[in-house]
């Protein structure tokens, strides 16, 4: 029977551990998923954030250690003198106990010895002898009484000193084992917080490398479309298959790209409704304190499924899937101008290259973020400038 429980109990702690296992796989896999939808400079935030914890939590871990260092010979004593001043205790107590069954004793027979006189009592030559011993008795319990009574007192603040020495290293193990609990949790969070770090600067590298690579594929096809200069597109073509080398060289295209300001009106945006995720210029990742220079803006729509819109009528020069894009479409305006719309996950079905659209005619529909990007005469303008914000 007894094994039949130890069975049970086995397979309950066995399913709680599995449980909170796979919780917390769970909860991770929740709070990955959550940082691969963030931006890339909220993202290097967060990265930071961990580092500045990693290191307080170094610093309270050496500290901490080095406190648990100094107590654990003093513990070892501790406990020494602790079963020491327990096994005293114990005497005193029995000698207490003993001291309080002869006082009882005392008072039993004193008690006897004060009893009233009965009635019709004749005093007589050996009343009065007897009376005088009696008397005598008396006097010689009573001392007793007093020594015993001083005796007990003593053993009694012998025991509560005692009792004070063992309540105050009691306190100091308690201590140092409830340190040794913390260290142990704060080396656990070390190593947690460790694992968080690298698959954040895992991410943070993927998007640095996608940025890149999407940049490259992008200038690609514009210098084919003869929209940017060839040379422009040699200049930044710097991918690598290594993570770290293409890392290394991203901010390549950072003094390579030509920049001019827009002094056109100002005209729709693509979508309804969006947020600002990555703004168009000069960007130092602050993680591995790499230059690029971004040639687009990132748009996130505020609705799901959301239509993007051409921001100015003009002629379909490219519309179709890439192979890190996702569904480009390139517009060609009056003026040199050119508008690109990336990272579609759909386009138009009427929509043909060779097709004229007009200002505000949808292009396509995207889930979240859509690419923008805007050249004229080769040069790269600020997508924002051409768009009203209100």
């Amino acid at each position: 029977m007894k094994i039949l429980w130890l069975l049970v109990l086995l397979f309950v702690f066995s399913f709680a551990d599995e449980l909170s296992q796979k919780t917390k796989d769970l909860k991770e896999s929740e709070r990955i998923s959550k940082q691969l939808g963030k931006k890339l400079d909220d993202l290097a935030k967060d990265i930071l954030a961990s580092e500045k914890n990693l290191n307080n939590l170094a610093g309270q871990i050496q500290k901490l250690s080095q406190e648990t260092l100094k107590l654990e010979e003093n513990a070892k004593l501790q406990n020494k003198e602790l079963k020491t001043l327990n096994s005293q205790n114990q005497d005193l107590l029995k000698d207490k106990n003993a001291m309080e069954n002869k006082l009882v004793s005392l008072i039993a027979e004193n008690f006897a010895f004060d009893l009233p006189i009965p009635s019709g009592y004749i005093e007589s030559e050996e009343s009065f002898i007897a009376f005088e011993l009696l008397n005598s008795l008396d006097e010689v319990l009573k001392e007793e009484f007093y020594r015993l009574s001083k005796d007990y007192e003593l053993v009694s603040k012998q025991i509560n000193a005692k009792q004070a020495q063992i309540d105050k290293i009691n306190t100091n193990l308690k201590k140092y084992n409830d340190d040794l609990i913390k260290l142990e949790k704060l080396k656990l969070e070390q190593i947690d917080e460790i694992k968080r770090q690298k698959t954040d600067k895992d991410i943070y590298t993927k998007k640095l490398n996608d940025v890149q690579k999407q940049q490259v594929e992008l200038r690609n096809t514009l210098a084919e479309l003869k929209i940017v200069s060839d040379k422009q597109e040699k200049a930044s073509n710097t991918s690598s298959s290594s993570n770290n080398q293409a890392v290394r060289q991203l901010g390549s295209s950072y003094q390579n790209t030509a920049v001019k300001k827009y002094k056109g009106q100002k005209t729709i945006a693509p979508l309804d409704s969006f947020t600002v995720k990555q703004k168009f210029g000069n960007f130092t990742d602050p993680i591995y304190n790499i230059k690029i220079f971004n040639e687009n803006v990132i748009l996130r729509s505020k609705t799901a499924d959301a239509r993007v819109k051409s921001v100015f009528g003009g002629k379909v020069v490219f519309a179709k899937e890439t192979n890190l894009l996702q569904r480009v479409v390139i517009i060609e305006h009056n003026n040199g101008l050119h508008t690109i719309y990336a990272h579609l996950d759909k386009i138009s079905p009427t929509l043909k290259v060779g097709k004229n659209v007009k200002k505000g005619e949808v292009l396509g529909r995207v889930k979240n973020d859509l690419t923008f990007e805007v050249t004229q005469e080769k040069f790269h303008i600020n997508p924002l400038e051409l768009i009203s914000l209100n």
